[in-house]
């Protein structure tokens, strides 16, 4: 059985396969619609031993969320993001995208910050009170990675804030098929760990 277990996960194919079902289909943005606000969940930034930050694996949703402001697609965009490691509480996701962000041209009037989530669920709630606070109405992007985006807008959805997706930070299912990814490979047992964590996630929050 376990031997069972290791070429069926440890088969590339397949993985590819079942990312291409969960992820939604890279957007096409229509550049005639401007969007009030970009939303970008917290997640692709990581604190340092030295109480500063560093970005990490899914640092792609904050680079499309600086390219879609340079290209004029959205007006302002929406960190949502704190610290969900435990063991380390002085660093804020939020705050230090924001320098970022600044560092890199975008005005500190556009940004807007929320630093107090911990998880998806925290960074719908606490979105939704800030773009309601500054009464900023939809049309609104929710910029996250594509494997996060099936519970990330069911999540928004519930909270109250309808969303145009706009996937980004693609690992698996892009690419083309050939002979060599149904070779098992050790390294794709670990490829599923994000999936199996979001679909049950989904059903939790689809049931709750």
């Amino acid at each position: 059985m376990a031997l069972c277990i290791f070429l069926l996960f440890s088969n590339k194919w397949l993985l590819d396969w079942y990312a291409k079902q969960w992820q939604p289909l890279p957007a096409s943005i229509d550049k005639n619609i401007t969007y009030s606000c970009g939303i970008v969940p917290g997640g692709f930034g990581s604190p340092a031993p030295d109480g500063s930050g560093y970005f990490n694996a899914t640092a792609d949703r904050f680079i499309q969320a600086e390219k879609l402001y340079k290209l004029g697609v959205i007006k302002h965009i929406l960190i949502s993001g704190g610290n969900g490691k435990t063991d380390d509480k002085s660093f804020r996701e939020g705050r230090w995208a924001k320098g970022e962000l600044v560092i890199m041209g975008i005005p500190d009037s556009v940004i807007f910050v929320e630093d107090r989530s911990n998880d998806t669920f925290d960074n719908a709630v606490y979105a939704k009170q800030i773009l309601d606070s500054l009464q900023i109405n939809p049309p609104y992007l929710l910029i996250t990675s594509a494997s996060h985006m099936p519970r990330a807008s069911l999540i928004f959805k519930n909270a109250g804030i309808t969303t145009v997706a706009y996937p980004c930070n693609y690992v698996d299912g892009r690419s083309r098929f050939s002979l060599s990814s149904i070779i098992p490979q050790p390294s794709v047992l670990l490829g599923w760990d994000v999936y199996l964590k979001e679909a049950a996630a989904y059903v939790w929050y689809k049931l709750k």
